[in-house]
C-alpha cells in the first residue's frame, strides 16, 4: 500500500504548474517595475519630455550667466544659459587649464549692461569684459598683484578713505602688491588702465 501511495505522480503536474506560476508573477513584476523605472519614474521618457516639452513653451530667452566650479580641473569658470537648465561654454580667451575665474560682477544696466570678469593665474591676473550677457569675453588688460582687497561694483564707499574717491557707481578692483602697497583701479567697464590710486599717495 505504501509503494503505491508514493508511486503516486497524480500532483507532480499540479507543482510544476505552481512553479511556473510564481515564477511568471516574479517576471512579470520585475518587467513593469523595469518598466514604471524606464518610463514613469522622476527621471524617466515620459517625466523628461513632459519637462523638456513644458520647457520650449515657457522658454522666456532670458539670458543668464554664472561661475560655477568645475570639478574635473580643479577650477572656477564661466557658463551661460537661455534656461537655468541647459548652460553653454562662453567664448573667451584661453589662458590654461590652471587659470580659474576670480569673481565676476554687472553694472545691472538694462540698456547697457556690461559684465566684468577676473581670471587668476598665479600672480598674475587678467580683466575680461562681456556686453553680451556673457556669452563672448575679451581682454580689457591684466596685472600681478600679491592678492585682490575688493572687487565689486558701486561706490567709493567701501573702499579705505585712502584709496581715493570717485563719484557715481563704477566697477572697482583694488589690488595688493606686496607692503603696504595697494593700487585700486576703477572703470566705466570697457576702458581699463592697470595704472590707479595707490595707498602710499592720497590723490589731491
Amino acid at each position: 500500500m505504501m509503494k503505491k501511495f508514493i508511486a503516486n505522480k497524480r500532483g507532480e503536474a499540479s507543482v510544476k504548474t505552481a512553479i511556473i506560476i510564481i515564477t511568471s508573477v516574479v517576471v512579470g513584476a520585475l518587467l513593469l517595475g523595469g518598466l514604471y523605472l524606464v518610463f514613469a519614474s522622476d527621471n524617466g521618457v515620459l517625466n523628461t519630455m513632459n519637462n523638456e516639452v513644458a520647457g520650449m513653451m515657457d522658454y522666456t530667452q532670458e539670458l543668464r550667466y554664472e561661475r560655477y566650479y568645475d570639478e574635473a580641473s580643479g577650477t572656477y569658470t564661466i557658463r551661460y544659459s537661455y534656461d537655468g537648465r541647459h548652460w553653454n561654454e562662453p567664448e573667451m580667451p584661453d589662458y590654461g587649464d590652471t587659470a580659474t575665474v576670480y569673481g565676476v560682477m554687472s553694472n545691472n544696466s538694462e540698456s547697457d549692461p556690461i559684465e566684468i570678469a577676473l581670471i587668476q593665474k598665479g600672480s598674475t591676473y587678467y580683466v575680461l569684459a562681456s556686453t553680451d550677457g556673457g556669452i563672448t569675453w575679451s581682454e580689457k588688460c591684466n596685472f600681478t598683484a600679491q592678492g585682490i582687497t575688493h572687487f565689486y561694483y558701486g561706490t567709493s564707499d567701501p573702499l579705505p578713505s585712502e584709496s581715493g574717491t570717485f563719484s557715481g557707481e563704477r566697477f572697482v578692483i583694488r589690488r595688493w602688491s606686496g607692503g603696504a602697497t595697494y593700487f585700486t583701479m576703477t572703470s566705466s567697464g570697457l576702458t581699463w588702465s592697470t595704472g590707479g590710486w595707490s595707498d602710499l599717495i592720497r590723490p589731491t
